[in-house]
């Protein structure tokens, strides 16, 4: 059996319970106890609150209003969180409103065992990216599909699967520098693309599926997988610069998140809830902190994914994710500044003097970025009775948050005091956190369709 489709299988045995306990009550504690990779919480330097288990920090909401920073153009979205760090900010866009075209620039698998729809196989999960007027998107297939920004036109479409392998998994992303789209894949290979034409230009295997999109940055591809080892290959030839290990692999939300790199840091997020900051040139560990040990009532119950990507802003580390803590840490030492029982699938926002999450109740959620208090708060719409987690975001763009649900539509919050605006319908299926490409909010579904809205 292909090392992909092992993976594969063990992650299908233990989404489904995850999903299914996403309540507050009795059948949360019965599914975590179902978790075979269950261990004990590590301890992490530095001062922390004290938090009970079952408050809900939103009920301490402050009501100040969110001081951001200004609209900033950017002319691409190389790496999946934006930039190397993670660190888009307040990101300028266009007001005109609409759609400017829509396109198919992905595949979703209809026969997959897991994902995050398991009814109809495996959706696309990884957020797409963008350099030199063409957005490129990575799906379940192993395709790599280049798309123009201008026009929605078809730039390439490489299948990058290995031969061999014929089953679509989920896992994995692309990430764009010096003229390469890298892909990392969950078949367990990084392949590296010419950006212009789709042609290989190398391949390296990985010990594992890898669990995200990788970051490409400082010569380096850095990607994780889903045993835990983090891997940094030469982005010129491939060759392995170093490896690190979490010590740790569990199950966890493929696609979802890619490492920081930030100066001489590399800070990679892993399934097991660990955060671990290496030394970009020698791998070695500088320090290790976590995202687990949150409120049970904002916990995707029986995984202690670190599923956000980091964020590293103004020498601070940014990171959430399901076990239901979000964590601000020093970035040179790894002491806590502050923490919050609150998690999120989806990689937070920073700007300015503010944090902004979707957190795992579907609200939008803005902190104070020096002593985490919670500013504000608001509900995002059902999307249906029956689920919980439902939006992906934010995006923030000109002074507002972007979110999209699974049943295609689009919301925005003013950023500052969190006020909704309308609600609209872009078609897609399936939610990954929108991106902005030359002033458009650009979505790609779960079912692989690339919108962009002005």
């Amino acid at each position: 059996m292909p090392r992909a489709r092992r993976y594969a299988l063990v992650f299908a045995a233990i989404a489904p319970l995850a999903v299914a306990g996403c309540g507050t009550d009795g059948p949360v504690d019965a599914i975590s106890n179902l978790n075979p990779f269950k261990q004990e919480e590590q301890k992490v330097p530095g001062n922390r609150r004290s938090v009970l288990e079952g408050a809900d920090p939103v009920a301490a909401v402050t009501g100040k209003p969110a001081v951001i920073g200004a609209p900033t153009a950017l002319s691409g979205w190389p790496q999946p969180g934006g930039n190397a760090a993670n660190d888009p900010g307040n990101v300028a866009a266009g007001s005109a409103g609409g759609s400017a075209w829509s396109t198919d620039a992905g595949r979703a698998s209809a026969s997959g065992t897991f994902g995050f729809s398991s009814s109809a196989g495996i959706r696309v999960s990884a957020r797409p990216v963008a350099a030199g007027g063409v957005v490129y998107s990575y799906d379940p297939e192993g395709n790599v599909t280049a798309t123009a920004a201008s026009n929605g036109g078809r730039v390439f479409r490489v299948n990058v699967r290995p031969q061999g392998e014929g089953d679509a998994v989920n896992g994995g992303g692309v990430a764009v520098d010096g003229g390469r789209v890298y892909a990392a894949t969950g078949f367990g290979e990084v392949v590296a693309l010419d950006a212009g034409s789709g042609g290989v230009v190398w391949r390296a295997k990985l010990d594992a599926p890898a669990r995200g999109a990788p970051t490409a940055a400082a010569g380096k591809v850095v990607a994780v997988t889903q045993a835990g080892t983090v891997f940094a290959l030469d982005a010129a030839t491939g060759a392995k610069a170093w490896t690190a290990s979490s010590d740790g692999s569990g199950a966890g939300l493929l696609g979802t998140s890619s490492p920081a790199v930030a100066g001489n840091l590399v800070i990679a997020p892993t399934n097991s809830g660990a955060i671990l900051a290496l030394d970009l040139a020698s791998g070695a560990e500088k320090w290790r902190g976590t995202v687990t040990g949150g409120s049970r009532i904002d916990a995707v119950t029986g995984l202690r994914d670190a599923s956000a990507s980091p964020v590293v802003h103004a020498g601070v580390v940014y990171a959430t994710g399901v076990g239901g803590r979000l964590v601000a840490l020093k970035a040179d030492t790894g002491e806590v500044v502050w923490d919050q029982a609150i998690g999120s699938a989806h990689t937070p926002v920073v700007s300015g003097e503010a944090v902004f999450l979707v957190d795992l109740s579907d609200r939008l959620v803005a902190f104070d970025r020096t002593r985490g208090t919670v500013l504000w708060a608001t509900q995002l719409p059902s999307a249906s009775g029956k689920r919980r987690v439902t939006w992906a975001g934010p995006l923030l763009a000109n002074g507002r948050l972007w979110a999209v649900s699974v049943d295609g539509k689009i919301a925005s919050v003013d950023a500052r005091d969190g006020s909704s605006g309308p609600v609209g319908a872009i078609g897609l299926e399936g939610a990954i956190a929108p991106i902005a490409v030359d002033g458009r909010i650009v979505v790609l579904g779960g079912d692989g369709r690339l919108t962009a809205l002005n």
